[in-house]
């Protein structure tokens, strides 16, 4: 995304938090960005549209630091994981603000299905997480402890957004994790489940579906770089051409994760080749590749 249309998003942001989304106008908006209202439309179509991709750029960004990657144990992950979490609400306060001050998935229904799935998505992800650091142990009641750590959760988020002042992130954190741990062992055995996977087949539909979504669009900005790649000389073109089969089948062809350090190593290969008319087909891939990696965790 490019740094103007991020400052249009981080402005609209600041003021939809100060003034409320409702109370923003048109006129408001094209004053702090120093544009006209043609100008605005330029850019999008209303300030619906507006509101929209005000929340997916801050909620891709909050669950990126969320899902990404850290070292350690598979708990120890989840811990650090958990206190960027609540690190969130310093880092993001005038963003939470607005969604916690506005009733927003009223404003239209896309805004109320995008906040949804997001939802939906946060809680997908605990629940890979709680396999991931509990492994047999929680699977016979995956879905109730998702939903008792995501209510937990939630609560003293919205605890701290008051009183941001009092609470250290990793401490936090730790505290719940050890919580965690004893409401796991609290089950029987042969106790039985309140909800299953069933429970929430509409969001794993929904995951499901987008996981493809972006498959598909990954698949595209593959094409689109191998198209590119012909208009460069035919020994430069094998090599391109060679790397981006090599990613490709890094992300797309293999059961196993991706390994991060090749294709790291592969975007680095392909980025230092001075090619113009590679640049804008491999910056919409990279992208592609950040947006896939984010939503398979």
């Amino acid at each position: 995304m490019d740094e103007r249309r991020v400052q249009f998003i981080e402005t609209a942001m600041k003021l939809f938090a100060q003034k409320g989304y409702h109370a923003t106008s048109i006129q408001d908006l094209v004053e702090a960005w120093g544009i006209s209202k043609g100008a605005f439309y330029h850019h999008f179509t209303s300030k619906e549209e507006l509101l929209l991709v005000v929340l997916k750029y801050y909620s891709e960004k909050m669950m990126a630091d969320l899902t990404a990657a850290v070292g350690g144990s598979e708990k120890e992950q989840f811990v650090r994981q958990l206190a960027a979490h609540f690190s969130h609400v310093r880092q993001y306060k005038e963003f939470l603000h607005m969604i916690m001050s506005e009733q927003l998935p009223k404003v239209n229904p896309e805004i109320e299905q995008y906040m949804f799935c997001q939802h939906g998505r946060l809680f997908l992800w605990y629940c890979s997480r709680l396999k991931d650091v509990y492994g047999e142990v929680v699977e016979p009641h995956l879905y109730d402890v998702a939903m008792i750590v995501n209510g937990v959760i939630r609560q003293y988020l919205f605890y701290f957004f008051f009183h941001e002042e009092s609470f250290d992130a990793e401490e936090v954190a730790r505290f719940l994790m050890r919580r965690f741990d004893a409401i796991i062992d609290s089950f029987a055995a042969d106790e039985r489940p309140l909800l299953t996977k069933e429970s929430f087949a509409s969001w794993i539909e929904l995951e499901e579906r987008e996981r493809q979504k972006r498959r598909e669009r990954l698949a595209s900005a593959f094409s689109a770089v191998r198209e590119a790649a012909k208009e460069l000389g035919s020994k430069k073109a094998d090599d391109v051409l060679e790397a981006v089969d090599a990613l490709e089948e890094e992300l797309l062809g293999r059961h196993e994760p991706p390994r991060t350090y090749l294709v790291d190593a592969l975007l680095l290969y392909l980025r230092h080749q001075q090619a113009p008319s590679l640049a804008a087909a491999l910056a919409e891939l990279s992208q592609e590749i950040k947006t896939y990696q984010q939503l398979n965790g």
